[in-house]
């Protein structure tokens, strides 16, 4: 029957066979060592020589990967560590360690010839029968015999294993004729050559396998890294040496190789071992290779690696690094090599590279911190004003923007002069999400700006959804309901806009500048924007005693409403110069009240042509002439006039009844000329309703607006409380309208319609009034009678 198996993929042979040589190998080495063994416990030197060299002879294979290679190499090196105490044993048997050294040199291959020299090497330099320089550099030479990539490296990774003894001996000055120059030379030779090896791995077998092969170079990466970490760990290493001898022999071999992967793992781990005080004072240094390095290499996440590393150690050690920091002038020498290096690498390196170097800035700069600041933004925006900024920058660049809004005041940061530059590197919507974080922060910790200067910055920084920015995109796509939500942000911030000790020139200043950067930001953004300024600039008008400046800010005012009226905002434009008539009135400048008040029955007349908010807005503009108490006779009378003039040419009677009975509280009930006026409206207004009545009666067959008939009732009621005597209303005229609506009310059924509700509630609290006057004032009441 036909196998139901997966297929077998060619990854899936080739893996098998991997494990099929692998464990020939093992088994080999296995076989050998256990003759080797054997030798050694029977002290044949000879046969020693001899199966140890066949065991190690299994390492020359070329089939296995590196992966593979590693085990077997780790199975070997097990072995070798018994033969290593053999060697040694030897030498209380009568052999030198010179005359084992020499010996092992007649082994017949290369590669095991080398294993066996360095196991037998590693005791030399323990008899001191010699300077342990010399057996260091004859070893590293040596080791040049072996130049595939993949045995070379694990034969030089046995070298630095073994020697560790010898350098540790050198560090202890056991050997006068060695010093820690002649160590740190040995360990960057074998480095050297190692990187060579791992390098030419890259070009070993076909191109189609290049991505197999660097998997496999990562893979090995640490056996390189190992000598940088060894070199840490000297502890005569100092920073002299390291700047003089160390790094510059380190970069010299990183540059000149040429290869992306093996610079950014060296340069990260040079950044990773090496103590934080080396990494200040050799700056320079380390910043200048980085920019010899290959252009596929990730030179900015080298530079932030480093920025990183300097940045904990002044979180972690603040005390010592801040003193440090100064002294060598760190974020200098970092910033200007930087900068050079940010002309050579795209928008998102750039960007990153920027990004950790204000990041640096911000925590290591105290007293110079915002000087610092605006230099990187300026070296940010230099660097990219002629860059194509990706999606990805654009991010890294938001980020430069909003860190320093964490850490410094914003009335601080508005002296950034180069703030502004780096947000038009953004795109207009990540721009407006930059301006839009500024005034949270400012709204959220209560921030003023106290001064024209500052606020004539933050609007610079703002400026992209403060002003209306021409674009190629079709108007259509504008997002109105956004740019509302922006604009009620924007019109908070008016109130931060303040002097700080309560100047009223300053702040009106500052509001000058407001309305004049607002201005540019079209009608959809004026109308939200501009009542705010309106509202706080008669705040000062109203605590200010100055009445000519009082003037000179209500004539701004006009010319503020007048920009609102044409967005066009009619309406609300007519209710700011309503505020106006009151504020201008209460501080007695008649004039200016009356230039309010013309233009808002200009507004009536022209700008609001809906009947419904016609009627809104003629109660609205009654109702703030009758609270006025300091306008002239003459004015007075001529508003009034007009008012009660559109209230009679409202069109419907209901309305025209409402409007002109409110027209009778614009009159002086004490003055007789005025009096007349009032009765005149009242008496209009009755007739009014029962015109009302009459066209409610043809035209529904039901009953007419009884709330009406209550309505004029309790006007009545008021005058007649309020005059002295029967002067103007008579009890007669209060009865007459009584017993009217008492005849309309009478038919009135609570059957639950809510009108009919609504009004026998409204009269019914209409005779509670009444009865409770008569208790009050029993003559002035006597002559009315209530109906049962």
């Amino acid at each position: 029957p036909p196998s139901t198996s997966p297929p077998t993929t060619m990854d899936q042979i080739l893996a098998a066979e991997q494990d099929k040589w692998l464990a020939d190998a093992k088994a080999a080495v296995k076989q050998q060592a256990f003759y080797m063994k054997k030798a050694i416990d029977e002290d044949n030197l000879r046969d020693v020589f001899k199966y140890s060299s066949a065991m190690l002879g299994e390492l020359r294979t070329s089939l296995l990967s590196p992966q593979k290679y590693y085990e077997l190499y780790m199975r070997a090196f097990d072995e070798l560590r018994g033969l290593e105490m053999f060697f040694e044993e030897q030498r209380g048997k009568g052999h030198t360690a010179s005359e084992l050294y020499e010996l092992v040199q007649h082994a017949g291959n290369v590669l095991p010839r080398l294993y066996l020299l360095v196991t037998v090497g590693s005791v030399f330099i323990r008899s001191h029968e010699s300077s342990i320089k010399s057996l260091l550099k004859d070893l590293v030479e040596m080791c040049g015999g072996i130049q595939h990539p993949v045995r070379g490296l694990f034969l030089r990774t046995y070298l630095t294993q073994t020697s560790r003894e010898g350098l540790n001996l050198i560090e202890c000055k056991v050997d006068e004729e060695s010093s820690t120059g002649d160590a740190v030379e040995f360990v960057l030779q074998n480095f050297t050559e190692m990187n060579k090896l791992w390098v030419r791995m890259k070009h070993q077998g076909p191109v189609r396998e290049r991505g197999k092969r660097e998997k496999e170079r990562k893979e090995l990466r640490d056996l390189v890294g190992k000598n940088l970490v060894i070199l840490s760990s000297m502890e005569d290493v100092g920073v002299e040496m390291y700047g003089e001898i160390v790094l510059p022999r380190i970069l010299e071999q990183v540059v000149n190789c040429k290869d992306e992967l093996a610079q950014n793992y060296l340069m990260d781990c040079i950044i990773q071992v090496f103590p934080d005080e080396f990494h200040i004072k050799t700056m320079e240094t380390f910043v200048e290779g980085c920019g010899n390095l290959h252009q596929d290499t990730n030179v900015a996440q080298i530079l932030c690696g480093l920025i990183k590393r300097l940045s904990n150690f002044m979180e972690n050690e603040p005390e010592t690094s801040s003193g440090l920091f100064e002294e060598h002038q760190t974020f200098e020498r970092l910033l200007d090599p930087a900068t050079k290096i940010s002309e050579k690498v795209g928008s998102q390196a750039a960007a990153s590279i920027y990004a950790a170097i204000l990041d640096f800035a911000v925590k290591t700069s105290e007293g110079k911190a915002l000087g610092r600041v605006d230099q990187v933004l300026s070296k940010c925006a230099e660097a990219l004003k002629t860059a194509d900024v990706t999606s990805q920058a654009s991010r890294t660049l938001k980020s430069i923007l909003t860190t320093p809004l964490d850490s410094y005041a914003i009335t601080d940061l508005l002296d950034l002069k180069s703030y502004p530059d780096v947000m038009q590197l953004l795109s207009p919507q990540m721009q407006n999400a930059v301006a839009v974080d500024i005034i949270e922060k400012i709204l959220k910790k209560g921030t003023i700006i106290p001064n024209v200067k500052k606020v004539a910055s933050l609007f610079d920084f703002i400026s992209t959804i403060v002003e209306d920015i021409k674009s190629e995109e079709d108007e259509d796509d504008v997002d109105e309901e956004e740019i509302e939500e922006e604009q009620n942000l924007v019109a908070r911030l008016v109130h931060q806009m303040k002097s700080e000790d309560e100047s009223i020139d300053e702040s009106f200043a500052i509001l000058k500048l407001a309305k004049e950067r607002f201005e540019k930001g079209g009608p959809l953004r004026v109308k939200h924007t501009l009542p705010t300024v309106v509202f706080d600039v008669l705040q000062l008008v109203k605590r200010d005693d100055d009445e000519e400046r009082c003037e000179k800010m209500l004539k701004f005012l006009h010319s503020v409403i007048e920009v609102i009226s044409e967005v066009p905002e009619p309406e609300k434009a007519f209710k700011l110069y309503l505020e106006c008539i009151l504020v201008a009135d209460m501080k007695k400048l008649e004039n200016s009240a009356y230039d309010f008040a013309t233009a808002a029955f200009d507004i009536y007349e022209n700008g609001i042509p809906d009947q419904k908010a016609q009627v809104e807005a003629l109660k609205m503009l009654i109702g703030c002439l009758s609270s006025c108490s300091n306008f002239g006779e003459d004015n007075f009378d001529a508003l009034s006039s007009a008012a009660t003039k559109w209230s009679i040419k409202l069109l419907k009677k209901s309305d025209q009844c409402v409007s002109v009975f409110s027209c009778a509280h614009l009159f002086n009930i004490a003055d007789e000329g005025n009096s007349e006026k009032v009765m005149v409206c009242l008496k209009r207004a009755l007739t009014a309703a029962k015109q009302a009545q009459g066209m409610a009666k043809s035209s529904r067959g039901e009953l007419g607006p009884v709330e009406l008939f209550i309505a004029i009732l309790n006007k009545y009621l008021f005058f007649f409380d309020k005059q002295e005597g029967e002067a103007l209303i008579k009890a007669e005229d209060v009865q007459n309208l009584l017993d009217l609506v008492s005849n309309e009310t009478s038919s009135l059924t609570t059957s639950g319609a809510e009108g009919n509700d609504r009004a026998l509630k409204f009269y019914h609290n209409t005779l509670r009034h009444i009865m409770s006057q008569k208790e009050k004032f029993p003559e002035k009441y006597s002559a009315l009678s209530l109906k049962s």
